[in-house]
């Protein structure tokens, strides 16, 4: 007997319809300027599943209670985008003129399986207060005819108000870097910095030293002057300038800059030994008398400070210091015959007429920044090419010795940048990238002891997006402190209590 049997093809299973997984909100540390149009105050994160069917994003619910003044916010727009904030936006999908406690938009955006990110960007009007915060909520989305709220995922908190000093564009020039800050005895705030008018890029290019001022602790800036204009010798190609570090003389109110000239390839790579700018990068300032509105020709201080050997010696970026007995003071730093660089300083005692450079503090140490501590001795924090941590050193001398701190490569740690240190008020403070892997997560620190401690208490991260890392600090009224610092080509201003 013959016996038949057939397998039967099982019915396919019918493809699940794409649909909202789930909704939740990131508020990561971004501050919202004056003058930038894209503010990622918070950040929306849909997820999509299923695989057939179209799913529209139908309607958001926001709002911006939490702000000091919704009259800051001139208006608001909701971005596409990824999951850093730092990264360039994508298209705008919704957006309103009046920004409210709460209110819906339409936007009408279609949704993949996957993950979609969002960002909510206010942008600041010109008059908002930098002592003001823009916070900002999203209660729930609409998708597929369905509502879903918004569990809050990330601890609720506002973002900082502050200025953009410059952005890319501005005057004329592609990109903004190397910041330095000081408040003038008049009370003024200068910001100097590289106007990098081709490219990001450093020396050789096409680099003047511009200066912004503003004499209202930073709620507003007057229009960009230019300090040092070393010219363009068409046989060289370049002579661009850059790098500077700003001091304020307090008893006589003289300003100075410090930056480094390049004629033709004397930059970090094309420099070599020898005095001459046909041969070598110079060491060039200027000053001003009138509060940083007008500034003297270069003077050029390579003969007194340089040891011809060297490849190359010019200042630290940022800001130097005065000491209380009127030495004005620099960090420094040079490329020895072997090509090694060595963090220092250059001094003058007499009122800028002559300089004097001190000793090397430690081999692979660059870009640093100086204080004068309560005992009269002189602290400095450099920048170590060996990664993970700061070099930190004391001079009891002016620089002719130094000693490494007990801090030194342990306390402060770093990507491998610059960082700023600024002495008030019987404490120290310190700003760079809190970070040994990126230039991200830029934090202010405050040392009650003389840099002995850094407290995490007493550390504020005040922007955590990625960006070139470079900030200074300056000293502002009421206690305040002022920080200037880079984002891609731009450089921000917070004023921070």
């Amino acid at each position: 007997m013959l016996r038949f049997s057939f397998l039967l093809a099982a019915a396919p299973l019918a493809a699940a319809p794409l649909h909202v997984v789930s909704v939740e909100t990131v508020q990561p540390i971004c501050p919202a300027f004056v003058r930038e149009d894209f503010n990622p105050v918070l950040g929306l994160k849909v997820e999509v599943g299923g695989e057939e069917g179209v799913l529209e994003l139908e309607e958001i619910e926001l709002g911006f209670g939490g702000t000091t003044r919704l009259k800051d916010i001139a208006s608001f727009e909701v971005r596409a985008g990824g999951a850093d904030p730092g990264a360039e936006p994508g298209a705008v999908i919704a957006g309103d003129r009046k920004a409210g406690e709460r209110q819906r938009v339409a936007p009408k955006h279609r949704l993949e399986r996957g993950t979609h990110w969002f960002w909510i960007s206010p942008k600041i009007r010109e008059d908002a207060s930098l002592d003001g915060v823009v916070d900002a909520s999203v209660f729930g989305v609409k998708a597929g005819g369905k509502t879903h709220q918004t569990p809050v995922s990330s601890p609720p908190g506002a973002q900082r108000i502050g200025y953009a000093v410059r952005l890319p564009g501005d005057d004329g020039s592609k990109s903004y870097r190397i910041p330095g800050l000081a408040r003038t005895k008049g009370g003024a705030l200068l910001a100097v910095y590289d106007i990098r008018y081709d490219h990001a890029g450093d020396l050789p290019a096409n680099i003047d030293v511009g200066v912004s001022r503003s004499t209202d602790e930073g709620q507003s800036w007057e229009k960009m002057r230019v300090a040092i204009d070393m010219g363009n010798d068409p046989e060289h190609g370049h002579d661009g300038v850059g790098d500077p570090a700003i001091a304020v003389d307090p008893k006589t109110g003289r300003i100075w800059i410090a930056a480094l000239w390049s004629h033709g390839n004397r930059g970090w790579n094309g420099s070599g030994p020898g005095m001459s700018p046909e041969e070598t990068g110079q060491l060039v300032l200027v000053h001003s008398d009138d509060e940083g509105k007008s500034w003297s020709k270069p003077e050029n201080i390579t003969g007194q400070t340089k040891d011809p050997a060297w490849r190359l010696f010019f200042n630290g970026p940022g800001a130097g210091i005065v000491l209380r007995d009127g030495t004005i003071v620099f960090a420094a730093q040079y490329r020895a015959a072997d090509g090694k660089p060595w963090s220092t300083l250059i001094r003058s005692k007499d009122g800028g007429k002559t300089w004097e450079t001190g000793s090397g503090v430690k081999s692979d140490t660059t870009e640093a920044q100086v204080v004068e501590l309560a005992d009269g001795s002189i602290m400095i924090n450099c920048r170590d090419n060996r990664g993970g941590a700061r070099t930190i050193a004391v001079s009891k001398d002016l620089g002719e010795t130094w000693e490494l701190h007990a801090t030194d490569r342990k306390a402060l740690r770093e990507p491998v940048c610059m960082g700023s240190l600024l002495a008030r008020d019987e404490a120290l403070w310190f700003s760079n990238p809190d970070s040994v892997k990126a230039r991200d997560r830029m934090t202010l620190k405050q040392s009650k002891d003389q840099g002995v401690t850094w407290p995490e208490e007493t550390q504020w991260l005040y922007d955590s997006r990625g960006g070139f890392g470079y900030s200074c600090l300056a000293p502002l009224d009421q206690g305040r402190v002022g920080v200037i610092y880079e984002g891609k080509g731009s450089l921000y201003f917070l004023r921070l209590p």
